[in-house]
């Protein structure tokens, strides 16, 4: 069964819940722009990269309703989030631990090992 898929700014208009999983990113996926076209009360989950979601933006979503509750694993200023990130009840807070599986660290593991030969074998040269 194929895959449906849909462009962010249509997706995000719908959407009761949106996580977000992508990889560092040059700005914001979500923003001020992005949180006023949601729906009121949709839930956030980011696990990605600190920075993905406009905090400032978020805060303000979740004072003015749109955003009902976040759940964050990253923050934009690691490891030192913003106090009103902090200090809201509305957002469940975890440590950075979305890289914390077997497979993730095994992977990690793997590429200093390769990242090490690599620089005994330039200091050969």
């Amino acid at each position: 069964m194929p895959i449906k898929t849909e462009p962010v700014a249509d997706l995000i208009q719908h959407s009761d819940f949106i996580t977000i999983h992508v990889p560092e990113q040059k700005k914001a996926v979500l923003g001020k722009k992005e949180f006023e076209k949601m729906k009121n009360g949709v839930g956030i989950i980011n696990t990605s990269r600190g920075g993905i979601v406009d905090e400032v933006a978020l805060i303000e979503a979740l004072e003015n309703g749109k955003v009902a509750f976040a759940g964050l694993d990253v923050f934009e200023n690691e490891p030192s989030p913003a106090i009103t990130v902090l200090m809201d009840h509305r957002i469940s807070l975890s440590p950075h631990i979305g890289a914390a599986t077997i497979e993730a660290q095994d992977r990690i593991g793997t590429e200093l090992a390769e990242q090490i030969i690599s620089i005994l074998k330039e200091e050969k040269v």
